[in-house]
């Protein structure tokens, strides 16, 4: 008798300008026909899980990335809650996935957000799919704040870095995780305001790491490629963070392989 197959999640950890090493993740991925049932993401992990969800395979986000600036994403505001407006970034979504809501993406998705007013969790699930990554993209006291229905949200790596738990929660049976914050740059002190701003929030974000949301188990696997040399600011390394992103999942890539073999996530029994 044939066995049910079970479903495979994808969480996206956050880390700026590291989000690019995601899409080596997904090359791994893609080579060896494995698809997500489910994605969801944080930040970084946000804009390339809605990409992904929206049906833009690796090398299509990366030939979009590689003509990319910050300017195309942000814009300086005079400053109040915070330096620099995303409006840019959300405008840049809606240009590639339309006016999709995230109830019309072809896998389903997540993007995971934080209201600092109340100090809790907010997970889209429905809505405008930019207004929604926009909103988990939104480091605190870097860029502006996204007010929605009442609440001032900001960047969900606050308090989930790698949504492994939301995952869980959509009905994945098994979770690859990336998590872009395992190593701190090392041995390099800030030089700049930015700097400082983007150097504590990855501090907090490795914070995450002591919580219940972030183990591994049997049906989670953690990928950590190594970027403690990669600043979170500098969108011009891409090949360098594709191929440690690349590397680190061709590395899991036989174990996790047999996992979901034997775990009935593949076809193949």
């Amino acid at each position: 008798m044939a066995l049910t197959r079970r479903s495979l999640g994808l969480a996206l950890g956050g880390g700026a300008a590291r989000g690019l090493a995601h899409l080596g993740v997904l090359k791994v991925l893609d080579e060896a026909g494995v698809h997500a049932d489910y994605v969801c993401g944080t930040s970084a992990g946000s804009i390339v899980g809605a990409l992904y969800a929206g049906g833009y395979t690796w090398d299509e986000i990366e030939e979009v990335t590689r003509s990319l600036d910050w300017g195309d994403f942000i814009q300086p505001v005079f400053p109040k809650l915070g330096l620099v407006r995303a409006d840019r970034l959300e405008k840049r979504l809606e240009s590639m996935l339309g006016d999709r809501t995230i109830e019309e993406l072809d896998i389903p998705f997540r993007a995971v957000t934080v209201d600092i007013v109340k100090g809790e969790q907010v997970i889209f699930d429905s809505g405008p799919v930019a207004r929604a990554v926009r909103a988990s993209c939104s480091i605190p006291g870097l860029f502006e704040p996204v007010r929605l229905d009442g609440r001032v949200l900001v960047d969900g790596g606050v308090l989930n870095d790698v949504p492994i738990d939301v995952c869980e929660a959509m009905g994945a049976d098994f979770v690859i995780a990336v998590d872009l914050n395992s190593d701190t740059i090392q041995g390099k002190e800030p030089e700049n305001l930015l700097n400082v701003m983007l150097y504590s929030f990855a501090v907090m974000a490795r914070n995450c790491r002591g919580t219940h949301k972030f183990k591994e188990s049997k049906s989670v696997r953690v990928i950590s490629p190594h970027l403690g040399d990669f600043n979170y600011y500098n969108l011009k390394r891409i090949d360098e963070l594709m191929q440690r992103g690349e590397s680190a999942m061709r590395e899991a890539m036989p174990e996790i392989m047999s996992t979901l073999k034997k775990r009935h996530v593949l076809d193949v029994i």
